[in-house]
């Protein structure tokens, strides 16, 4: 299958503690067929046989996202500092 009408991704890649790279993709699908079916065969397609974790909506009330993140127990890990650790950078 090729393109699928409606389905973007994004991907980005982080550091790891041992020097290799890990990805983090999101997944929307804004299309008219069953978000469920069309994320998990696009979930499937781009993992293949690697290991991931997938996060989903807590409320599953937006079944047209997917979050997969590749590596979490090699990310850098640190205490967390409320003043130091924010998701706006205000550089």
């Amino acid at each position: 299958m090729e393109n699928i009408e409606g389905l973007t991704i994004n991907e980005s890649e982080y550091d790891l503690e041992n020097n290799k790279k890990g990805k983090i993709a999101v997944f929307i699908y804004t299309g008219g067929a069953d978000p469920s079916k069309i994320l998990n065969y696009a979930v499937n397609e781009y993992v293949g046989n690697n290991d991931y974790h997938e996060l989903i909506d807590a409320n599953l009330d937006n079944p047209w996202m997917r979050v997969i993140i590749s590596d979490i127990n090699d990310m850098k890990q640190e205490p967390f500092t409320p003043r130091k650790h924010r998701i706006t950078n205000n550089l």
